[in-house]
């Protein structure tokens, strides 16, 4: 059983993460698998890219730029990406993935795949898994809908484009959907409970068979360290509670972050007390937070690609807050647990998935910036902070480890065959 998965890239973003851990975890596991990928930044084992010359790079180069350009040109920013399949590369004639027995799609955008793409791997009838990631093999472009329904009968006037009309881009590339999803055979696995309510409300996919199996993670890295050496390290404050906020880029609205800073000005109002004990941590790309004139010091981390360091960050904080307003299984929420640091976040998406209200965090109703403040206090004030680490902790442990995710993604493929 040879099992070739395919993603964007092998480390930019939480699908290539979870990609490559899906993927770590079935070898492990003694399974014949890969990841072909458009971009490869690391030396991991088994990833493989396309770009195998200075023309290859060069043509990934321009279809990325036309991607970006596209989608800035095109779609709304504030509402997150838009992806216009229309460039790509066909991969269908690459020996890896003639010699596989089922391909397994994961994030395939970002100028990678494109609808010629997917035509080409139809003619192979080979068993096509989707791991999906977001919701945007389902929709008329959008990576995530934000409340808009339209999916569930016919994309048209597209609230993520600049240029909306009853024939925009959104119906185009729904309808181009629908056909082309007819002569493939796709099989749908999500990470999140929530995801696959939302795929089988898709009319692109009603009629599929779904399957729910979470993200891994590493979780010899992302582990409970001793705190005097990690704030050691970070050169923190070992007087301080260190409250963490991440994402990839702070320009994302999905993400939540004027959720966050609502809901830190609340915090100080309820319990002043607060301002000499507590600061913040800031991970993610994007302009510095001075701007927002919070009544915390922030310390304003950037993106952090070292998964070690991340760790550490983790572990120094005293809890993590992910607000966001749509989201799948994110991974930060994942990784802090793993750490032993609860999250209070809203209960939306498949944030429920894992985190337990008052067991290993604290669930706030969406999206209610005083109940998220609330929960916020109820974690800086357990009387047994240990024990809400160690439920953290267990959660990932008993749930998402390599070896419960490999062994579903392999008994998975096998019904397949």
């Amino acid at each position: 059983m040879k099992i070739l998965h395919i993603n964007n890239s092998d480390s930019s973003g939480g699908a290539s993460r979870a990609c490559t851990d899906i993927n770590n975890a079935l070898v492990q596991a003694g399974v014949e698998s890969s990841v072909l990928v458009q971009t490869k930044r690391s030396n991991l084992k088994g990833i493989n890219s396309i770009n195998t010359n200075f023309l290859e790079k060069s043509k990934s180069f321009i279809r990325k730029a036309v991607d970006y350009t596209t989608i800035k040109f095109f779609s709304v920013e504030y509402r997150g990406r838009f992806t216009f399949p229309y460039i790509g590369k066909d991969i269908s004639r690459l020996e890896i993935v003639r010699n596989s027995d089922i391909i397994n799609l994961h994030w395939i955008n970002e100028g990678f795949f494109s609808f010629n793409t997917l035509n080409q791997l139809a003619k192979l009838k080979k068993p096509i898994v989707w791991t999906l990631h977001d919701m945007w093999s389902f929709t008329g472009g959008c990576h995530y809908s934000l409340g808009c329904e339209k999916f569930k009968r016919e994309c048209y006037e597209c609230p993520s484009l600049k240029f909306k009309g009853m024939n925009d881009f959104s119906k185009k590339i729904f309808n181009k959907k629908l056909k082309i999803y007819q002569d493939l055979n796709i099989n749908i696995i999500t990470c999140s409970k929530w995801l696959s309510e939302q795929t089988r409300l898709s009319r692109v996919f009603q009629n599929r068979r779904i399957e729910v199996i979470p993200n891994t993670l590493k979780t010899d890295i992302y582990k409970p360290l001793d705190r005097f050496l990690v704030f050691n390290d970070l050169e923190l404050d070992k007087d301080k509670k260190y409250i963490l906020f991440g994402t990839m880029t702070l320009k994302d609205k999905r993400k939540g972050l004027d959720l966050f800073i609502e809901s830190i000005n609340l915090l100080v109002k309820k319990d002043p007390s607060i301002l000499n004990k507590i600061e913040l941590l800031i991970m993610g790309s994007g302009k510095k937070m001075s701007k927002f004139n919070l009544p915390l010091k922030i310390r304003f981390l950037g993106r952090l690609g070292n998964e070690k360091q991340l760790a550490k960050f983790y572990n120094a904080g005293v809890l993590f807050v992910a607000p966001s307003r749509e989201d799948n299984l994110p991974n930060t929420v994942m990784e802090s647990l793993s750490c032993g640091t609860p999250v209070v976040a809203f209960n939306i998406g498949g944030i429920p998935d894992m985190i337990d209200h008052k067991i290993n965090g604290y669930l706030a109703q969406p999206f209610n910036v005083e109940e998220l403040a609330d929960g916020i206090l109820w974690v800086l004030n357990q009387q047994a902070p240990e024990q809400l680490k160690s439920y953290a902790r267990n959660k990932i442990i008993q749930n998402f480890s390599y070896e419960k995710i490999a062994l579903s993604y392999s008994e998975y493929y096998k019904s397949i065959l």
